[in-house]
């Protein structure tokens, strides 16, 4: 089977094209989505379902047009191209060889979401209808070029404009999105260092970490410019934190041949906050906000998570996924919850160095937040007092892998700072130990950069 032009173009820039630096400003932000409307051509010929192939063929050479629409009284009930039905009997109705399986697309509908559905049919032509009215048609081939702009080909994601699309139609269609903002720490060192081919192939790497990381039913990624990229998420908050806490992780652990320096990225998300539904809101404008947030927290966590060289310090606990051994700064010593009634204590013995750090908590009997208040009280001695941490939630959650996993998600505030920080453990035996570990994997970067002072 003839390999369809759309999949053939898209390979072809993602291996070919040489990358436009000039379109992609440093955290440009489009206002405007590509739509039907800039590349539909009007036409003002078509043929009827009793109509036989060869009167469709003839109106299709004297317009120099690979396809007709099919018109029975006054609506579109298919499309008929010359592809298909060269070598048919010419006496043949059109009502045998037409293709019916068309989508519904207005002048108004995003270009991605067109090309997304050429690059999965079998079809290069469809017609374009308003309010019951053929307005015009768009091809396969009126859209090579803008899919060619549409794409990085070093790293093979797309741009900007194709993550705004795909989240303002989620907008659109009622549904809550939120925006992860990643950049690499001190990227341009690998570059000064190593030569811009090492720093090619670390975007590179980066790029399939995140990708591996998601999934296409609910998540898009592109390359926001530079050494940024972004994801648009239709997962909840909590769980879009979670994701943006593995991709770091997963990213940390990135090996590159005679290359001595970590790598490291800072990140940022917002969204997944809507109470009530939207009135006349401008998606695009919500879209460009929740990115712009994104990046500055983004911006904000660059300053409190790495080191002076740009490596990212851990402290790993028990993560939802096992990564890379590193050394263990902050160990956890014992746990202890104690219920009596409707009232608990938890106790929790961490070691730092040759330090014990005890922490307890009392009050109503929930363990998980009462175990992890615990856990900021047994760090509180370590901790500057203009520095300030609270929890905001401690939940259980099952992975994909069907283990059960918990979620902490702790406020950092630092003077004028407030900074969401989410950490996550392997539910195994031991309940409040998880809680512990995920706490402590909370405060990963933040705290590793505080105890690197002491």
């Amino acid at each position: 089977m003839t390999p369809h032009p759309l999949r053939v173009l898209v390979q072809e820039e993602l291996l070919q094209s040489s990358a436009d630096g000039a379109g992609h400003s440093h955290r440009r932000v489009e206002h405007f989505v590509r739509t039907i409307e800039h590349l539909v051509k009007p036409i003002r010929v078509w043929v009827n379902p009793e109509h036989t192939v060869e009167t469709a063929l003839i109106l299709m050479r004297g317009h120099r047009i690979s396809g007709l629409p099919v018109y029975d009284g006054q609506q579109v009930v298919g499309v008929v191209e010359a592809s298909h039905i060269l070598g048919i009997e010419l006496n043949t109705p059109v009502h045998s060889v037409m293709t019916t399986d068309i989508p519904s697309y207005s002048p108004q509908t995003p270009l991605m979401t067109v090309a997304n559905w050429f690059a999965t049919h079998q079809q290069t032509l469809l017609p374009i209808v308003e309010e019951g009215k053929l307005v015009g048609i768009i091809t396969v081939f009126d859209l090579l070029t803008e899919i060619g702009r549409s794409y990085d080909p070093m790293t093979g994601l797309p741009w900007s404009d194709y993550l705004r699309e795909w989240s303002i139609e989620q907008l659109a269609e009622g549904k809550e999105i939120t925006i992860l903002f990643f950049d690499l720490d001190n990227f341009g060192l690998f570059n000064k260092r190593y030569g811009h081919l090492v720093g090619d192939e670390v975007l590179r790497r980066v790029a399939q970490t995140v990708r591996d990381e998601l999934n296409p039913e609910t998540d898009v990624v592109c390359r926001w410019g530079g050494d940024e990229f972004a994801v648009a998420t239709l997962r909840r908050r909590e769980e879009a934190g979670l994701l943006a806490h593995q991709i770091s992780r997963q990213i940390s652990a990135i090996r590159l041949p005679d290359v001595d320096q970590p790598i490291a990225v800072s990140y940022g998300y917002q969204g997944g906050k809507r109470t009530r539904e939207r009135e006349q809101v401008h998606y695009a404008a919500t879209v460009d906000n929740l990115v712009n947030l994104a990046s500055q927290e983004c911006l904000l966590m660059k300053g409190m998570g790495t080191t002076r060289g740009g490596a990212q310090l851990t402290l790993p606990m028990q993560a939802a996924v096992e990564t890379r051994p590193a050394e263990k700064r902050i160990r956890i010593q014992s746990v202890s919850y104690e219920r009596e009634g409707k009232r608990a204590r938890a106790r929790v013995y961490l070691q730092y160095e040759n330090r014990q750090l005890e922490g307890q908590a009392e009050g109503e009997a929930k363990m998980q937040p009462l175990v992890a208040e615990a856990v900021l009280n047994a760090l509180n001695p370590l901790l500057p007092t203009t520095i300030r941490i609270s929890v905001m939630e401690v939940s259980e959650s099952v992975g994909e892998s069907g283990q059960a996993v918990v979620i902490a998600i702790l406020l950092w505030e630092n003077g004028e700072m407030r900074q969401e920080l989410v950490g996550s453990a392997l539910l195994r035996e031991d309940p409040p130990r998880a809680v512990v570990s995920a706490t402590l994997d909370a405060l990963n970067r933040p705290l590793a950069r505080v105890l690197e002072r002491l």
